[in-house]
């Protein structure tokens, strides 16, 4: 079985995307991220997976019963305390825990984010124990493991430019391959932002 980890948080004013939400405005920036969410989880629903369970970790337990109505096909669950990397092992372990054999986790602001690339996740677990997603600004839109797992996820610099590196350190002392996903943008700076705006609107 694979299992579909999602990281999302309610699309409100000074609580998503609140990065960019220092530059355009909050309100601005949560409109931002109420896009690419639901287009997102949009995609996935329709996907027609056939071997694969969705579920929603989302920022606090305030948020579970928002997408629990929402997308009451996904599971909702919320995220443990602790740093990103905290959340992000125990999110492995309660999916490897209930059954799942091959585990990807992304966040759910990433522009160019597709299914396809989910699934070419998947697909790539089939034959090396991981594989991550790199985005531009040195972290990672996406990791994903083959059970058991191996703890990628301890000592990192979260939000920093070394993430990524960090974390192909970890595999290469666990000895394991590490496949590569391509190479995508976040939506955190102006400049994002900048680029984000013209692909929306068809503009070169």
């Amino acid at each position: 079985m694979n299992c579909l980890i999602v990281y999302a948080k309610r699309p409100v004013p000074c609580y998503a995307k609140t990065r960019l939400g220092a530059v355009i405005g909050m309100e601005e920036a949560a409109g931002v991220y109420a896009r690419l969410l639901y287009s997102y989880l949009r995609d996935l629903q329709c996907a027609g997976w056939d071997d694969t369970h969705i579920s929603l970790a989302v920022s606090a337990r305030a948020d579970v019963s928002f997408f629990a109505a929402a997308f009451p096909e996904f599971d909702v669950c919320s995220q443990v305390t602790g740093d990103l990397g905290q959340r992000i092992a125990a999110s492995f372990a309660r999916a490897f825990a209930g059954g799942a054999e091959r585990v990807v986790l992304t966040g759910s602001d990433i522009p160019l984010l597709t299914v396809a690339l989910v699934q070419q996740a998947f697909a790539t677990l089939e034959t090396v124990p991981a594989v991550i997603g790199p985005a531009e600004d040195g972290g990672y839109y996406l990791i994903g493991q083959r059970a058991p797992g191996v703890a990628l996820f301890d000592g990192i610099a979260w939000s920093t430019s070394t993430v990524l590196a960090q974390t192909e350190a970890l595999a290469r002392a666990a000895n394991i391959t590490l496949a590569h996903l391509p190479v995508l943008a976040d939506l955190d700076t102006i400049e994002d932002y900048s680029v984000w705006q013209k692909q929306m609107t068809g503009v070169r």
